[in-house]
């Protein structure tokens, strides 16, 4: 069937943030006297905030308020320019699938004001027809909801929307609510990929399938 929408996710796919965040979480730790490598924290890659929180509660001893202060207070020193990780190739297939009429939503586990952020540093806001939250909902990925709903504001049959993921997380979601999933591949963290329909190395490779699929 054509395709007419794609659904992307943001962390890992039209920004570098995954290992971005696993590096500052490291730092972040280490400031406050406990040291872990970037595998102990891989797990977190495409989780939702909340996971994140209790991670670091757990970890810190501390509650899920105080980590939220000190996380506050620590990327106020460390602030992230989105602009300088932002994916190769990632505004030339938005352009593509906008010159080809091709919806484009995003659907990302991030809160709606760091979606916001991303998307306004990085100058590709206005190619989305709309944004959507895991904190919208009261389970985020791998739980497909998030996909569920999405696919319901878009108002098109499933084998009409492709998805791009990266993490095991997103791509179980994705999958879980009967989407075909382009899995981004991660030279760093190398999520497990194989519920993927297709994989990729840049997003630059999904314009060859997109094309193929449009022409069906």
């Amino acid at each position: 069937m054509k395709i007419k929408a794609v659904i992307f996710d943001m962390d890992g796919v039209l920004v570098d943030s995954e290992i971005t965040y696993i590096r500052l979480w490291q730092t972040f730790l280490a400031e406050n006297g406990v040291s872990v490598s970037i595998a102990d924290l891989r797990f977190l890659a495409g989780s939702s905030r909340e996971i994140e929180n209790q991670f670091l509660s757990k970890m810190l001893h501390l509650s899920v308020r105080e980590v939220e202060k000190k996380k506050k207070d620590f990327y106020q020193k460390h602030p992230i320019n989105y602009k300088n990780i932002q994916k190769p190739f990632s505004r030339q297939l938005l352009s593509f699938l906008k010159e080809k009429e091709i919806k484009i939503a995003l659907a990302s586990s991030s809160p709606m004001e760091n979606i916001e952020e991303v998307l306004l540093q990085c100058d590709i806001y206005d190619f989305f027809s709309f944004l959507v939250s895991g904190e919208q909902f009261e389970k985020t990925k791998p739980d497909p909801q998030i996909y569920e709903y999405t696919v319901q504001q878009l108002g098109l049959e499933k084998e009409e929307i492709l998805v791009i993921e990266d993490s095991e997380y997103g791509i179980s979601s994705a999958t879980s609510a009967g989407l075909t999933v382009i899995a981004l591949l991660d030279p760093i963290l190398q999520f497990n990929v194989s519920k993927a329909t297709y994989q990729i190395k840049t997003l630059k490779d999904a314009i060859n399938i997109i094309e193929r699929r449009t022409q069906l």
